[in-house]
C-alpha cells in the first residue's frame, strides 16, 4: 500500500506526502552504501527504487548531527508550496521518532534513547549537479547550452521571488541539478525565507561562502538582493569555466 502511495504521487496523481521511516528503508535497501549518490555535511543522499522500477532521491538527515528541527519544517513548508519546472520536485517527507532501548553494563534496567529520523523526497535527477559542469570553453558545454542553463536558472528564481515571495539563501552549482536534457533544478531549501518585513535579520551565517552577498556575511541582512548576487557570481563561474574568487 505504501509503495502504492508513492507511486500516485511519482505520477502526478497525488500530492507530496508524510511518508513512513520503513518504506524509505525499503526503497533504499536499509540506506545501503551501494545506493549512495551523494552526500554534504549534515545529508547523505540516496537512490530508491520502487517495486514498478522508479527511482527517486532520498535525503536522509544524519542522526550523528543534531537535527535543527527549525530548519526541517522550513524546507518542507517551501517545498510543498513551489511547483516549476526549474525547481526540483518534491515527493514527501518522512518525521520520524523512536525510542530504543539500551542495556547498559552493570545496571539492571534498560536505558531508553530518542532517534529522530528527517529525510526528504524528491525526483531524481540523474546528470548531478551544475558544480560538475564548470569547465573552459574547450572541454565544457556549448554557449547555447550554458545560456540555456542560466536562463532556467533565472526563470526559477523569479518564480521563487515574484510568485512565491521566498528567497533561497543558499544559491550555488551544487545547489543546481540538471537532468537529462540538461534542464537546471534548484534544490536544497534548508535556509530559504518567506519575504516577511519581521524577519531581515539572522543572527546566523548559514549560507556557503564565495556565493553569500556582502550584507549577509557581514550584518545577517536577507533580502531577493541576497539570491541575485548569488546567482551573479554563478553566472561568471559558468561563463569563465572556473570558480570565482571568494
Amino acid at each position: 500500500m505504501d509503495h502504492e502511495v508513492l507511486e500516485r504521487i511519482i505520477d502526478g496523481r497525488q500530492k507530496a506526502a508524510d511518508l513512513p521511516f520503513a518504506l524509505l528503508k525499503d526503497i533504499t535497501e536499509k540506506f545501503s552504501d551501494d545506493r549512495e549518490i551523494g552526500h554534504g555535511g549534515f545529508a547523505t543522499v540516496y537512490r530508491g527504487v520502487l517495486r514498478n522500477g522508479k527511482t527517486i532521491a532520498v535525503k536522509r538527515i544524519r542522526s550523528n548531527h543534531s537535527i535543527n528541527e527549525t530548519l526541517f519544517g522550513r524546507e518542507v513548508d517551501t517545498l510543498l508550496n513551489i511547483e516549476h519546472e526549474n525547481v526540483v520536485r518534491f515527493l514527501g517527507f518522512c518525521a520520524s521518532t523512536n525510542k530504543i532501548s539500551i542495556k547498559i553494563e552493570g545496571l539492571k534496567e534498560h536505558t531508553y534513547a530518542e532517534v529522530r529520523e528527517r529525510l526528504l523526497c524528491f525526483e531524481y535527477i540523474s546528470n548531478g549537479s551544475l558544480q560538475e559542469y564548470i569547465t573552459d570553453e574547450l572541454r565544457g558545454l556549448e554557449w547555447n547550452t550554458r545560456y540555456e542553463i542560466i536562463r532556467g536558472i533565472c526563470e526559477g528564481l523569479y518564480h521563487l521571488h515574484n510568485e512565491k515571495q521566498i528567497y533561497h539563501m543558499d544559491m550555488k552549482p551544487d545547489n543546481i541539478l540538471l537532468d537529462n536534457d540538461m534542464m537546471p533544478k534548484i534544490t536544497d531549501f534548508a535556509l530559504s525565507r518567506l519575504d516577511e518585513k519581521s524577519q531581515t535579520m539572522s543572527e546566523e551565517r548559514l549560507g556557503s561562502r564565495g556565493y553569500c552577498a556582502p550584507e549577509y556575511l557581514c550584518e545577517g541582512k536577507m533580502s531577493f538582493k541576497s539570491d541575485m548576487y548569488s546567482l551573479g557570481v554563478i553566472i561568471i563561474e559558468h561563463t569563465l569555466g572556473h570558480p570565482f574568487p571568494a
